[in-house]
């Protein structure tokens, strides 16, 4: 299995070498628990997250339970991402926000959370119809697995008559039913990636540790990949030109979740 957290955090190093040193001291650091539901057809997020500032956002996924460490407020990013954990994912996801990038795409999503869900989706359910286009279906018709349960996406993808299987990691969700698809354990995921057509995938996988493997597998099925990213959103282009992910949907912070301005990056690997 690759290394992908140490993958990008040595492409950082390389990449940043001769960048101003100002850009990469960390500014802010703070957490975020959110209980949030957009709209009926969407499950209830329940999660935190932690937010580093150098002069962009990164982002991660974090316990519940964690604390603010203000004793990184001033240091150089760089010399501080250590091991795999929320707190160097975030700050590793705030140094690419100073790295330049070239998606193949950016959205502006403006007005309330309500408007930017449906739009957020409807870019979703677009660059996986991109990635069906042209192939041989494994299955009667055209199969996705949402690792990492949305919603609004499970809905779009029946409603565009695809087979669709959903994994999740919160016991409170396995078991249950969303449009018509079970909720099954995230441990199933690695069964229906053989079998499925493109997995879509979250940025919450470098978290958990299973990007690696997720990546792994679809490459030796033929299995197309597209990660939907709020957790290491500054990453997409790397994942797509380093770790071979066909396509990232990038959510840099703030989240759609929030008033106003959110911004949606398209990375793609064949950089169409």
């Amino acid at each position: 299995m690759a290394d992908i957290y140490n993958i990008l955090r040595e492409q950082a190093t390389k990449k940043t070498a001769h960048l101003k040193p100002e850009d990469f001291i960390i500014r802010g650091l703070w957490k975020i628990d959110l209980a949030f539901q957009p709209n009926p057809d969407e499950r209830i997020f329940r999660y935190a997250f932690l937010v580093s500032q150098t002069i962009g956002q990164g982002s991660c996924y974090c316990d519940k339970d964690l604390d603010v460490d203000v004793n990184l407020i001033g240091k150089d990013a760089r010399n501080i991402i250590g091991e795999r954990d929320c707190y160097s994912i975030a700050i590793l996801d705030s140094i690419y926000s100073s790295i330049p990038r070239n998606p193949a795409h950016v959205y502006k999503l403006t007005g309330n959370s309500i408007e930017k869900a449906a739009r957020r989706n409807a870019i979703l359910l677009d660059e996986v119809q991109r990635l069906l286009c042209g192939i041989k279906p494994k299955q009667q018709k055209p199969s996705v697995i949402n690792v990492g349960v949305v919603g609004n996406l499970v809905k779009g993808l029946k409603l565009k008559g695809y087979e669709v299987y959903a994994t999740d990691l919160d016991e409170g969700l396995i078991g249950e039913e969303l449009h018509g698809v079970i909720v099954e354990h995230g441990g199933k995921t690695y069964h229906y990636i053989k079998h499925v057509d493109v997995a879509v995938i979250t940025g919450m996988t470098l978290t958990t540790d299973a990007v690696g493997d997720i990546v792994d597998l679809c490459k030796e099925y033929g299995t197309k990949i597209l990660m939907f990213a709020e957790t290491g959103a500054n990453f997409g282009e790397e994942y797509c030109k380093t770790i071979g992910i066909d396509t990232v949907v990038s959510e840099p912070f703030p989240f759609y979740i929030f008033q106003g301005l959110s911004r949606i990056e398209i990375h793609r690997r064949d950089a169409s």
